[in-house]
């Protein structure tokens, strides 16, 4: 039932409403991916059963989780990072059923995802009270610094998305993502080396059989004494190690969002610093 109601969901936006139709195919076209329609088709079922699912679970609760797991590598790699005891930051993405997946690993640990806020009040209230209540902590961009060391000083997660516009320019650089030059927040990289932690790029899918498979793309630990230096090649890292996952299951990722807007003023790659305050972190969807 819901991968039927999923399907014919993304069919009514993707091939009747076309919503952003032109923008996902142009910039798959951009970043070469073979069988544009048909990616972008799958794309867009994707995306309906996820909404789906979203439904599903906040009806069902945490027994609607029970097929979100890591692959094999990934759990171990995952289970060593929050080992350390320190707390993870996690570099997140629009990939798979990215709100399913956070609500999975709250079951077993304590994670803040720095959010943003719906334009549709009502909507808003059931998207973010429903991942309240299965246990993800939400904050706000703005004072997610704040709400965030004490999460990664109690072992927790804190997670930030990489893959859309930062909402600060002055926190962006500019790193090839897809094709195209992307404007890409320094933030997570930046709190992961001030707080000492590991820097956990993270992406997900959905298989064959439906179940959320979450992989774990890399792990960046800080040096003893962050540069700046870091904090920008940690960022590039994070992204490259997404592109090549995106690249790998392309209609696993949000190919709607406007990802390749142009820088608003220009920026210094080493503006943000492992001491300074991420304050305007990018917000996680």
């Amino acid at each position: 039932m819901v991968r039927v109601l999923g399907a014919l969901l993304g069919w009514l936006a993707g091939s009747v409403l076309r919503i952003r139709r032109r923008h996902v195919e142009d910039s798959m076209r951009a970043a070469g991916i073979a069988r544009v329609a048909a990616t972008a088709r799958a794309m867009y079922a994707s995306l309906g059963r996820s909404a789906v699912e979203f439904l599903w679970m906040a009806a069902r609760g945490r027994p609607a989780l029970a097929g979100v797991r890591f692959d094999e590598a990934s759990r171990v790699r995952w289970q060593e990072a929050l080992g350390q005891g320190s707390g993870v930051v996690v570099a997140a993405s629009h990939t798979g059923n990215w709100d399913v997946a956070a609500c999975a690993v709250a079951r077993d640990v304590e994670i803040l995802v720095v959010t943003k806020h719906l334009r549709v009040r009502w909507l808003d209230r059931f998207w973010q009270t429903t991942r309240a209540r299965l246990g993800v902590t939400l904050s706000d961009a703005h004072g997610a610094l704040s709400r965030a060391r004490p999460v990664l000083r109690r072992g927790g997660v804190v997670a930030m998305m990489i893959d859309q516009v930062p909402l600060s320019p002055s926190h962006a650089s500019p790193v090839a993502f897809l094709g195209q030059t992307a404007a890409t927040d320094r933030a997570p990289a930046a709190l992961a080396a001030s707080a000492r932690v590991p820097f956990v790029v993270a992406a997900g899918r959905r298989d064959a059989s439906g179940d959320q498979v979450l992989h774990v793309l890399d792990v960046l630990h800080p040096p003893p004494r962050p540069s700046r230096a870091w904090v920008l090649e940690a960022t590039r890292t994070a992204t490259r190690a997404l592109d090549g996952f995106v690249r790998a299951h392309p209609s696993q990722w949000l190919w709607l969002h406007r990802r390749w807007k142009p820088m608003l003023r220009r920026t210094s790659p080493c503006r943000t610093t492992p001491s300074s305050s991420p304050a305007a972190a990018s917000p996680a969807a």
